[in-house]
């Protein structure tokens, strides 16, 4: 399963590089329809395959159209607002990304997930969400705002890693930390369902769980923002990953129903609340000229860590049992208190 899963991650890192050169050359409307398209065969694809190794290929497929989509839909508003909304429409985006990724964990208690019906559901609501996009009126973009998108995709990948050298260079703290919060997430999206299961939990039950603890991971973004911006950055991230720690712990050794459950969404609401920190405290360090290259380099670190994130947690449940990937949480989050310690006890605010 962690394999599996790592191929998504590794696939929405290779379309985070290269899948913005199809939004250039065909436009925004026809490249959401080609990843839209291609998204929903591959949700058949699941149903019609069983076989690991072809599933290995469908979720790479999956995670490389996915993030064309968020692409797609990120620039496209990007280039329709004006700088006095900017911030308002995107943060009405974020918000309905997370309450769709919420809400769609409820819709795997509607049907047997090993029959065909759910996977059907999945191709369904790409397709429709086609509809939409079929009847928008397209609004060409500027030759200047084309020509600067090829440039700027055209090299992303020179940038992500001319991004990684100054993020090692002025925030070295930042490659830890951004890698620790992909592992992080990607290894809670995916395993936490496959730890349920393994301790007793029905499938209606996991997806309730799933589902109000992505919405849980809403709650904390502003205050924890408000914070790190009054406060050092690193120690924010210090305490959310001694929280996020303690907790790893907890969930570790518990087996309690209820306090699974509880302390389930605390984690939840915390780890999710590392990547904004970080982002932010990279970005105080860094010059100004060089955000757009660390911006790309962030990416692509957090895709790394997340890609690792799945198997490595998937090896540790193998050997600990299901519980092995609180384990595994608990590891990655004491090391990245440690280096945050450091950094905090440094002489040169790294």
């Amino acid at each position: 399963v962690g394999v599996v899963q790592s191929a998504y991650y590794i696939g929405f890192l290779l379309g985070a590089v290269y899948g913005g050169a199809l939004i250039t050359r065909v436009g925004h409307h026809r490249a959401f329809v080609t990843f839209a398209a291609a998204s929903a065969c591959c949700a058949l694809g699941y149903a019609v395959w069983s076989a690991a190794a072809m599933w290995v290929v469908l979720r790479f497929v999956t995670g490389f159209c996915l993030v064309g989509i968020f692409t797609v839909v990120e620039s496209w508003l990007h280039q329709v607002a004006s700088n006095a909304q900017r911030g308002r429409v995107f943060s009405a985006y974020l918000i309905t990304n997370y309450l769709g990724v919420g809400t769609g964990q409820f819709l795997i208690g509607l049907a047997d997930p090993g029959g065909f019906e759910l996977f059907s559901a999945v191709a369904a609501l790409f397709t429709a969400s086609l509809i939409p996009v079929a009847l928008a009126g397209t609004a060409p973009a500027a030759t200047a705002a084309l020509d600067a998108s090829r440039a700027t995709y055209g090299s992303r990948l020179a940038r992500g890693l001319s991004g990684l050298q100054s993020i090692y260079r002025w925030a070295p703290l930042g490659v830890a930390a951004c890698l620790s919060a992909g592992a992080l997430n990607s290894a809670f999206y995916t395993m936490q369902p496959v730890f349920m299961r393994r301790i007793g939990y029905a499938v209606p039950d996991v997806s309730h769980f799933m589902g109000f603890a992505l919405l849980a991971a809403l709650v904390p973004q502003w205050p924890v923002a408000r914070l790190a911006d009054r406060f050092d950055r690193r120690k924010v991230l210090l305490c959310l990953a001694a929280v996020t720690g303690s907790l790893s712990v907890l969930l570790f050794l518990l087996h309690d129903d209820r306090l699974i459950r509880a302390f389930g969404y605390l984690y939840v609401a915390v780890a999710f609340s590392m990547y904004g920190v970080v982002t932010s405290y990279v970005n105080d360090c860094i010059p100004a000229d060089e955000r757009v290259a660390v911006s790309a380099g962030l990416l692509l670190i957090f895709s790394v860590g997340a890609s690792a994130g799945p198997t490595l947690a998937s090896a540790t449940m193998s050997v600990a049992g299901p519980s092995g990937l609180y384990l595994f949480t608990g590891l990655v989050t004491g090391a990245l208190a440690t280096l945050t310690m450091r950094s905090v006890a440094g002489r040169h605010g790294r």
